[in-house]
């Protein structure tokens, strides 16, 4: 069971795109993978920085590992919107203080110079 003092919201840990990606197919693929929470409700979307629009992405199903889950949420960026920051955005009931986590995945054409 778990303990209520114990951290139990989302542990992003974010994967960028291969260089052999964005060569390839210029595009370029973010991953955002959120271990370790508890309860399994999670919402996750992403958004250009600055930007309101939520984009189409890819989800995984939420996985149940041991007494918590994980989940992870990938977004293909081609085109002029390789020049811009992303950002993913994690709701959970856990989150710190109850506010959204926002996750920044730097431009695709600054990461790769």
């Amino acid at each position: 069971d778990k303990s209520p003092n114990e951290d139990i919201s989302p542990k992003p840990t974010i994967f960028l795109p291969s260089v052999a990606e964005k060569r390839l197919h210029d595009a370029g693929t973010y991953l955002c993978l959120l271990e370790d929470f508890f309860p399994d409700i999670i919402k996750i979307d992403w958004k250009e920085k600055g930007g309101k629009t939520i984009l189409k992405s890819q989800q995984g199903d939420t996985m149940k590992t041991k007494d918590t889950y994980m989940k992870f949420s990938w977004l293909t960026v081609t085109g002029a919107s390789m020049d811009k920051d992303h950002k993913c955005i994690v709701t959970h009931k856990n989150n710190k203080g109850g506010v959204d986590q926002e996750i920044l995945f730097p431009s695709i054409k600054k990461g790769m110079l």
